[in-house]
């Protein structure tokens, strides 16, 4: 009988003294399982965080010619945009001049600033600002503040994107003379309607289109901006535009549309 008691009382304590030896072991096994997991939380989080809401470029231009006639003309851009859901700010300004001989032929001056708002993954509340000042097309500066709704009809992050916005605005124009009417500034409420489009058409390669047509009942003024972007090397590409501006009515002695056709060197950061 007491043999039986002892086996009796040494079984249970052998099973429970295994089962705490299995769990035992057992745990480093579901540590290192886990392991990968934190890690790849950690990496993501981390690489969140080393995105900066910043992104801009840097664009320039120089031309010079010297013989029958000595020219020169400088073409500059500068591109900046604040991206934190979800708001997105961004600022364009552009300057170019041109001298030939001596003289100055062409001076011009441009600031875009424009602030969305986002509604949903592709509505969003836009609103722009821009101001020009070209010293050859009649006018100390042009203004134009529009707000209205923005939707993104595309947008694939590796193949391209294309934002539509349409919506009411004001436009203040201050000439450098007085028209016929004798007075000297223009202001009218407007509608702005705007296309931007970038396509990705090889590695390092894409295509833009900016387009706004922005009509009042004095005048209708049309805007393209269309480029061609290669990568060089790192951060450094090469770059074709072609701009063309039409004014449905202008100051006497001006013409209707102008054009420019640039190469530069784009920066992006």
């Amino acid at each position: 009988m007491k043999k039986q008691l002892r086996v009796s009382n040494i079984l249970p304590t052998t099973f429970l003294s295994t089962g705490l030896l299995s769990s035992l072991l057992l745990l480093p096994s579901i540590s290192s399982a886990n392991e990968p997991e934190v890690q790849e939380t950690q990496e993501s989080q981390e690489a969140q965080e080393d995105i900066s809401p910043w992104a801009g470029n840097a664009e320039l231009g120089f031309i010079q010619t010297s013989g029958n006639s000595d020219t020169q003309s400088f073409n500059g851009k500068f591109n900046l945009v604040h991206e934190l859901e979800p708001s997105t700010t961004s600022l364009k300004l552009e300057a170019l001049t041109s001298e030939e001989d001596g003289t100055s032929s062409k001076e011009k001056y441009l600031a875009e600033l424009k602030y969305d708002y986002a509604l949903s993954d592709r509505s969003y509340v836009a609103s722009f600002l821009g101001y020009e000042d070209d010293r050859f097309n009649g006018y100390e500066y042009q203004s134009t503040l529009a707000v209205g709704y923005g939707y993104k009809a595309w947008n694939d992050k590796k193949k391209g994107k294309l934002e539509l916005e349409v919506g009411p605005g004001y436009r203040r124009n201050v000439l450098e003379q007085r028209n016929e009417d004798n007075e000297k500034i223009e202001q009218e409420a407007v509608g702005r309607a705007s296309l931007n489009l970038l396509v990705n058409i090889g590695e390092g390669a894409k295509f833009t289109e900016v387009l706004s047509v922005e009509g009042g009942d004095s005048k209708i003024v049309y805007k393209s901006d269309m480029g061609i972007q290669s990568t060089l090397v790192g951060a450094l590409a090469m770059k074709i535009n072609y701009q063309v501006k039409h004014t449905t009515d202008v100051p006497e002695g001006k013409k209707n549309t102008d054009s420019l056709v640039g190469v530069t060197l784009v920066y992006s950061f």
